[in-house]
């Protein structure tokens, strides 16, 4: 008795599901949106405000407005990419493979890679954005840090991995950033030239009114004219004199004990003890005060211009206002970030880590991906919610990412996890799965479409019947036009005939990989030269291709 109650109480639930949400008369005023899956690895979209096309988990595209495109393959690790019409950058290995194809206004090209830290390139036309850094030999990149060119040269530190290998984690870090430290390196940006030896132990530059010297740890001094002149003896003994425009302001500091800023003026100055835990400071022009005492426990500012409120109390109590933005947070299980402009309002909460809540309102007309009103619900990892005034809405269970990408880490991986998945277009398309979508089916008030991969699947549209297929098509029915077919045992028995034309048109288009009742890969479209091989190649690809799947 007791598992005929639970057959009997699945049985109901699996009906009041296919009611509430498979009722293909709940909605008058739909269209098909020619959306397209097999199971969770296959998905064709254009339902969303862009459309997109996905292989999981090896290759995913969307399309947007404006020609901008988003390519991705298993990504972080092998690569993703964007792509606009004059610029396309991708990324590989958690980003530490960059690379950069930009066409500059005047239609010059410009190329740059970057495989962190062993490779940099640059290609172009231009003999100027050419350049070739290959560790730990050396050479040279451009452009970069600030900097018009810079070419290091000899990196000895990565022989330290191989004479002494490291005994622990902090030695390793250590061989590690010895490795960035180059025998030699000058460079230069616009009129300044400067090199040196061991950088940055060792540093000589010039300009007409720039002038560098550094011996670290003994000496240093750094001089631009009407701009700064600083000087550090010991790192510990430090001085700068730093030209303003209407006033002068002065550091002195005495590493890590002792620092005092000041303006001749008299309308700012600073103090610190022990620094960085205990500072104050004010500055008249802006109307601005703070103390952290000690940093980062307490920090307390008020600014007049740029308006900041800022009272942090850590662990205990936050709150930092910057112009209309505001972070707040009592203790880490509670944080909120709010912002508010002539256009839009949003605010982000988080609780326990876990618990989020996320909602952006427009006053200056609808956004074209969040609408006029948008709402984020998320309760990590049991599921996420996601609706907007347009009648757009999703539900998800499981949602195991920590973080949220709709167009990117959740297209191309969340259907492998999710146990229950809703979605409604304000187009009036619904769209249900259950079970990493062993069961889903997308619907319409014009079409109804349901699909066990490999058991089952059943298509109407506008109240007729157009496929039934079980068992990989070994039993079927099919509905083009006015032509009607079936399978049994995989053969094919034409029980209606339709229009040549029409029928042609409907056998390139199963070809072409429209049709995904079965578990195929998609079949390219044929050129039209193909075509011309006669007429009976495309019925045997069909028939063969049913046949095999």
């Amino acid at each position: 008795m007791e598992m005929s109650g639970r057959k009997n109480g699945i049985t109901c639930i699996l009906i009041v599901a296919f009611v509430l949400f498979a009722a293909p008369g709940s909605l008058r005023a739909a269209a098909d949106s020619g959306y397209e899956w097999f199971w969770v690895f296959y998905e064709k979209d254009s339902a969303r405000p862009y459309s997109s096309i996905v292989y999981r988990p090896f290759y995913m595209r969307n399309a947007y407005d404006g020609g901008r495109t988003f390519r991705a393959s298993l990504m972080p690790v092998v690569y993703w990419e964007y792509a606009t019409a004059r610029k396309t950058e991708w990324k590989s290995l958690l980003g530490l493979v960059d690379s950069v194809d930009y066409t500059h206004p005047d239609g010059r090209s410009d190329y740059d890679l970057g495989v962190f830290p062993l490779l940099y390139y640059g290609d172009s036309p231009d003999r100027r954005d050419r350049y070739l850094l290959v560790l730990p030999v050396g050479g040279t990149v451009k452009g970069k840090l600030g900097q018009d060119r810079i070419s290091p040269w000899i990196f000895p530190g990565f022989l330290l991995f191989f004479l002494y290998p490291p005994a622990s984690t902090w030695q390793a870090l250590l061989y590690l950033a010895a490795s960035f430290v180059p025998v030699y390196v000058d460079y230069e940006s616009r009129d300044y030239r400067a090199f040196g030896i061991l950088w940055p132990l060792m540093q000589r530059g010039k300009s007409p009114d720039r002038d560098d010297f550094r011996i670290l740890p003994l000496y240093a001094h750094n001089y631009r004219r009407d701009a700064y002149d600083n000087y550090s003896i010991l790192l510990i003994g430090n001085y700068q004199n730093v030209q303003m425009k209407d006033d002068t302001q002065k550091t002195l500091f005495v590493f890590p004990f002792y620092g005092r800023r000041w303006n001749t003026s008299d309308k700012a100055g600073a103090s610190t003890l022990f620094w960085p835990f205990f500072s104050w400071g004010f500055n008249m022009k802006s109307g601005d005060y703070e103390l952290n005492f000690p940093w980062p426990l307490v920090m307390i500012q008020d600014c007049a211009d740029p308006f900041i409120y800022k009272r942090i109390y850590f662990p205990f109590y936050g709150r930092y206002v910057f112009r209309n933005s505001e972070m707040s947070f009592v203790t880490p299980l509670h944080f909120r970030l709010t912002k508010k402009s002539e256009s839009m309002e949003s605010d982000y909460t988080v609780n326990a880590l876990i618990v989020w809540y996320f909602k952006r309102d427009y006053h200056g007309g609808p956004d074209p991906q969040y609408g006029n009103s948008w709402r984020y619900f998320k309760i990590w990892p049991l599921f996420q919610y996601e609706r907007d005034d347009r009648g757009n809405m999703s539900f998800s269970a499981l949602s195991l990412l920590p973080f949220r990408d709709p167009d990117g880490y959740e297209l191309l991986y969340q259907p492998f996890w999710t146990l229950l998945e809703y979605r409604r277009f304000e187009s009036g398309e619904k769209r249900f799965g259950v079970l990493l979508r062993t069961y889903y089916q997308a619907w319409s008030a014009d079409f109804l479409d349901i699909r066990v991969p490999l058991l089952f699947s059943f298509r109407s549209s506008k109240d007729e019947l157009t496929k039934w297929s079980f068992l990989c098509s070994m039993f079927a029915y099919t509905r083009s036009g006015s032509s009607k077919k079936i399978n049994v045992l995989w053969i094919p028995i034409t029980i209606a005939g339709g229009d040549p034309g029409e029928e042609r048109q409907a056998e390139r288009d199963e070809i072409a990989g429209v049709d995904w009742s079965g578990p195929v890969l998609p079949v390219p479209v044929v050129p039209p030269a193909r075509w011309a091989l006669g007429e009976n190649w495309r019925t045997d690809c069909m028939r063969y291709s049913k046949a095999i799947f």
